[in-house]
């Protein structure tokens, strides 16, 4: 059995169809700023973990606010900078790496304006921090390798710049 309507008269069928396009429309605006906002929202969050990636690095470093106030004594006495590291647990290739296959690290680092840089071996692997001390004044890039047992070098770190004043 079909139930038959009466047809529609022309304005009627013309505002079926505005709102039919209007809300098709409409979805689409809606569409666009879901979008534009999930795309901002990505970037947010990745600029938000640049940001703790590079604090916590520099506070390593004794580069960040906190970690300053916190190496300041109460008689106002600088304590020297810090480069320390967690030796590594696997190798490049994604293998287990044990503490006993290392025998040290290798820090490269350079004044920031120069090309070479030099080398300060570690032949300890217990060592996992080094004292910026007695380093000139400077801005400065540090990378640093593991070497194993085997005097096999794992590729350098990514750089961490320093400014020693």
């Amino acid at each position: 059995m079909k139930i038959l309507l009466p047809p529609l008269p022309g304005q009627a069928v013309l505002c079926l169809l505005i709102i039919a396009l209007a809300s098709m429309i409409t979805g689409c605006q809606e569409d666009t700023r879901a979008s534009k906002l999930d795309t901002q929202r990505a970037s947010e969050v990745s600029d938000a973990r640049l940001k703790q990636a590079q604090s916590n690095l520099l506070a390593t470093l004794g580069q960040s606010p906190t970690a300053k106030e916190s190496q300041h004594p109460a008689d106002n006495t600088e304590s020297p900078l810090t480069l320390a590291w967690n030796p590594p647990m696997t190798r490049e290739d994604g293998s287990s790496l044990a503490p006993g296959q290392i025998s040290g690290y290798r820090i490269y680092y350079r004044m920031k304006h120069k090309n070479d840089f030099n080398i300060i071996p570690l032949n300890d692997a217990s060592t996992t921090r080094y004292r910026l001390e007695d380093m000139p004044p400077g801005a400065y890039e540090f990378s640093i390798t593991t070497v194993d047992v085997d005097g096999l070098e794992s590729r350098r770190s990514d750089p961490v710049e320093v400014n020693l004043i």
